[in-house]
């Protein structure tokens, strides 16, 4: 199959909002577990850089909607993160989406900040060794 050459240089141009991102992973934790976690202190110092904390929608154990700022960047972007519990109480995918940005360029930093953020999520997954 042949590919025009707009749709590969515009992956994750949207008709009417500008660009998008998403990225999911699922993970061997229950939905509760993962929630509490991601929502610590911890765990908002790891993931919540440039994120307004002030969210248009918290719905706990569901789904947040915010504003999220790359820095250096004046434009904000529209950022939607979801927990999805599998039917097996002990797994449970991230979905990670950003929208509204402005540029191909916003899309890949985009890209780059939340796949490195939801690779990294085991790390926080992973019990901390208390220091003596």
């Amino acid at each position: 199959m042949l590919l025009d050459n707009n749709m590969i240089e515009n992956i994750g141009l949207t008709k009417d909002s500008g660009w998008q991102f998403g990225v999911r992973k699922t993970f061997p934790t229950n939905l509760e577990s993962i929630w509490k976690l991601f929502f610590s202190e911890d765990g908002l110092k790891y993931w919540s850089e440039g994120v307004e904390q002030d969210f248009s929608t918290f719905k706990e154990h569901s789904h947040i909607r915010t504003k999220w700022k790359q820095v250096g960047s004046k434009e904000s972007a529209s950022l939607q993160i979801r927990f999805i519990p599998s039917q097996k109480c002990d797994r449970t995918t991230i979905s990670i989406h950003v929208d509204q940005l402005k540029t191909e360029n916003q899309r890949e930093e985009a890209k780059k900040y939340w796949t490195k953020i939801i690779r990294n999520i085991p790390v926080l997954l992973t019990p901390k060794v208390a220091e003596d």
